[in-house]
This record gives structure tokens, sequence and C-alpha cells, in this order.
């Protein structure tokens, strides 16, 4: 049986703009691995009433390291190939249709058929890496308040891969800021 897509049941809660607080690559067993992005990654996620979903990732570092004009001084659109992909190669983003769903993803429920959290899948319709195009993006969803705010927990399905070829899990944390 296909699960329930319960947006209803959450959207007011979920809907909004996102800022990230935290990006981590952990290991298996929770180990920190890397902090792609360092300390203050750079991203947003806006998430629309109807459950539209665009996330945008990008390494501060990269942005910071290469003013308005580019390094050469030429204008971002004349700039050359390595100038840009030494910027490009640290920005990611998809967007597309989420659906939410209650319990786990493999539709394993545990234990007498518990149910084990929030999860939420996303169409791909556009991405800055053509593999995901037309795929599914998977979260595993947490949803919280601390001191009055609220924050949202995602973590991806599938293994992130770092520069050296490392593979971790993503630990994703966002600020709701709108």
């Amino acid at each position: 049986m296909a699960p329930q897509n319960v947006w209803p049941t959450y959207s007011s809660r979920i809907a909004g703009v996102w800022k990230t607080i935290s990006f981590e690559i952990q290991s298996p067993t929770g180990t920190l691995l890397a902090k792609p992005h360092g300390d203050k990654p750079l991203g947003r996620v806006q998430i629309s009433p109807h459950g539209y979903l665009s996330a945008h990732m990008a390494d501060p570092q990269r942005m910071s390291s290469a003013p308005p004009s580019g390094p050469s001084g030429k204008a971002w659109v004349q700039a050359g190939d390595a100038e840009v992909a030494a910027v490009a190669r640290g920005v990611s983003m998809y967007c597309g249709y989420l659906e939410l769903f209650e319990g786990s993803p493999d539709g394993d429920e545990g234990e007498e058929g518990a149910k084990r959290g929030l999860w939420w899948q996303t169409r791909v319709d556009v991405s800055s890496d053509p593999s995901r195009m037309g795929g599914l993006e998977v979260r595993n969803v947490e949803l919280m308040e601390e001191g009055g705010k609220q924050f949202m927990v995602l973590r991806p399905r599938n293994d992130m891969v770092l520069e050296d070829g490392t593979r971790g899990r993503g630990v994703l944390k966002w600020e709701k800021i709108e």
C-alpha cells in the first residue's frame, strides 16, 4: 500500500523560508567526517504552501574568494571555465514538488507498526547536477522548536560524497526565517 501524503497536516509548520545553520557529513556511527561548507554554511530552502521546494546551498569560502567580476576581473559570463568551475562546484541546488509522509521511507514501520518520524521525497524538476533531474531526493525530517525559533533537521537518505571520495550521511539543520 502506497503511503499517504500528509503535507496538508504539516504544511503550516514547514512552508516558508529556511536558512542553513549547519551542514555535516557523518559516518554510519554518527562520527563527524566533515563540515563541507565550514562552520557557517550558506543555504536557503524555500517551500511554498503547496509544497514546491527550492533548495540552494553554496560553499561560502568559494563565494568569498571570487569577486562579483571573477578573479580575472572579467564579468561572470565572460570568465574562463576554470574560474567558473571553482565556484560552481561549491553550489548545489534542486527544486520540485515534495510529498510528505509519516513512517519509514523503506516501508518498515518497526516493531508493532510504530511510526518512525517524517520523511519527504521531492521529484526533481531542475538541478545543478544533471544526474538528479527527474529523480527523487528523499529526506528524513525532524521538526523542533528551541527558544521560540523553529528548526528543521534534514537527513538525506542517500550517502553524500566528499571531494576526496569519502562517503557519509548528511545532516543539515535549518532555521525558519519567514
